[in-house]
């Protein structure tokens, strides 16, 4: 198995966490940094190219403006070192990832990975609900499977047999939940899915656990588990 690789394939879960930014705020303070340097530059030489030859730059003035150049470089120096720093804590965190290779995880996330044959998820209705529906789409948002779920109070568990769905294994699933009270009104529910992590790549900006085709961060893992029995109430 290739521990670290870029997979083309992946569904990536959609997280519960801010998406990170392209550039680093570090990369940011740096461009901006830069930019006032070659703005400062620029001002300097303008300066001394049309000061008056009989009246020149006080002395004074001119070592203020080295002064604060000489202060804006040294800035420039500090974040370079931070950026630096902040590259080693991204390849630390890289390697913490390793510790998931095998476990099983409960995520964040209401897409699951088939492995085995079957996807499993968790789920909650907050509030006390009349009718609870679970439905199941695949990767192209297609229906493929419907059911009636538990009303009980509490976490409840939801196990689809995906090989009777003729489901590739690694296919990406995700489970929708509809609640309603006895009024009719929608309640508010939140699944999280349970997977064997098999692998770890990177986009160069985010580092991914895999399990199956299904992609995931690190913090959108709620706690590793066990697999056979998840601590979750038995479905009613």
């Amino acid at each position: 198995m290739d521990v670290f690789s870029v997979l083309n394939s992946q569904t990536v879960a959609p997280s519960n966490q801010a998406e990170v930014e392209t550039k680093s705020k570090e990369e940011i303070a740096e461009e901006d940094a830069q930019k006032q340097k070659t703005d400062f530059l620029l001002l300097l030489l303008t300066q001394l190219e049309n000061q008056n030859p009989l009246d020149p730059m006080d002395t004074d003035e001119y070592t203020a403006q080295l002064t604060r150049y000489s202060i804006l470089e040294q800035g420039i120096e500090t974040n370079s070192k931070l950026e630096v720093a902040n590259d080693y804590l991204k390849t630390n965190a890289g390697n913490t990832t390793l510790s998931y290779l095998g476990e099983d995880v409960e995520t964040s996330t209401n897409t699951a990975p088939v492995q085995d044959g079957e996807a499993r998820w968790s789920y909650v209705i907050d509030g006390a609900a009349d009718e609870v529906t679970l439905t199941v789409l695949d990767e192209d948002g297609n229906a493929i499977h419907e059911e009636d779920g538990s009303t009980s109070p509490g976490a409840q568990s939801f196990v689809l047999d995906a090989a009777a769905l003729g489901l590739d294994e690694g296919a990406p699933v995700e489970l929708v939940i509809a609640a309603r009270d006895d009024n009719g009104g929608a309640i508010e529910s939140r699944a999280t899915a349970y997977a064997t992590v098999d692998g770890i790549w990177t986009d160069e900006i985010n580092t991914y656990l895999t399990a199956g085709d299904v992609s995931f961060r690190a913090n959108d893992i709620l706690r590793v588990s066990e697999k056979a029995a998840p601590a979750t109430a038995p479905q009613t």
